[in-house]
């Protein structure tokens, strides 16, 4: 993930030897899935050895998360994904050609949408899944949108996130379009007739007749500890994963602008001492308590919503 780098992306990114010992170390204390996600992912050349070296080392679930411009030329070139896939997420917050390149700036859903099908002949099992961020502006097309997944069969999930604040810079933008999950279960309420129920990762989910699950992610309930009450960033989301970014950077809370202490992931190989780094991230990660954090996210950043719309 290069979000999370301390070092520029000039400095380049760690071997995929380092990737694999923190990697085997994550799941020496206990984790059995990971998600290969950035940026973008299939520019690394290693990313489908990393996939499949990850599974011998005994990771069960393994994710790709990618914006789909590269998956049809991978698979021409290579016939087939990396054994060990299991979720394969896209980022596709349109159906609509116009509407997805003024999103994206690419003119590239034709493509996507080819890799999508690729993927799924390749492997039947595989499960495919829609990341879609939900914008006010565009809530009006939300059932237009699930429809045509349904249709079409390119998705076995849909993935619906609420907009999140990065830099003031975005403030104005995201008070306009920001929405809750909330009011998209609101929006679900009186245009649908969807059943959502609450899981253990925090996330409202329902399945449809045909079989296309939905989930909805409510960066309102969040995990948080001791660590986050003086936390000089406030985030919207969270403790919820730990991210090795492609310096080699290891975090456990969206630190995007690198405020917060993190562990150096080479160097901790270096000194023999990852593995107890790890086992302490899991201790962290065990001590957090479910928070509802909305309010105090909108306060802290100055950011005011239309009334009755937050």
């Amino acid at each position: 993930m290069e979000d999370f780098r301390k070092k520029p992306l000039e400095y380049g990114i760690i071997k995929t030897n380092a990737f694999l010992k923190i990697i085997k170390s994550l799941h020496t204390a206990g984790f059995s899935g990971m998600t290969l996600t950035g940026g973008e992912p299939l520019l690394n050349p290693d990313w489908d050895k990393i996939v499949e070296k990850s599974k011998k080392i005994g990771m069960s679930r393994i994710g790709l998360t990618t914006n789909g411009v590269l998956l049809s030329a991978y698979l021409k070139r290579n016939k087939h994904l990396p054994k060990g896939l299991t979720l394969l997420t896209i980022s596709l917050d349109s159906l609509d050609p116009k509407r997805f390149q003024k999103i994206t700036g690419l003119d590239k859903l034709k493509d996507i949408i080819k890799g999508l099908k690729l993927a799924k002949k390749d492997n039947p099992n595989l499960v495919i899944r829609a990341n879609k961020v939900v914008l006010r502006s565009d809530l009006k097309n939300l059932l237009d949108y699930i429809k045509l997944c349904e249709k079409n069969k390119l998705v076995d999930e849909i993935n619906l996130l609420n907009l999140i604040l990065k830099n003031d810079g975005d403030k104005k933008f995201f008070e306009n379009e920001f929405v809750s999950a909330k009011n998209v279960l609101k929006f679900f309420s009186s245009h649908a007739k969807y059943k959502f129920s609450i899981d253990k990762k925090y996330e409202y989910n329902a399945k449809l007749p045909g079989g296309l699950k939905i989930f909805l992610k409510d960066t309102n309930l969040t995990l948080r500890n001791n660590k986050c009450i003086n936390c000089p960033i406030y985030c919207q989301e969270g403790f919820f994963t730990v991210r090795i970014a492609t310096d080699g950077n290891i975090t456990t809370c969206p630190d995007y602008h690198s405020q917060l202490s993190s562990i150096d992931g080479v160097k901790e190989i270096k000194k023999g001492t990852l593995d107890n780094k790890m086992h302490n991230l899991v201790y962290t990660l065990k001590k957090t308590k479910l928070k509802r954090t909305l309010d105090k996210f909108l306060s802290k950043h100055h950011v005011i919503l239309p009334k009755n719309k937050n």
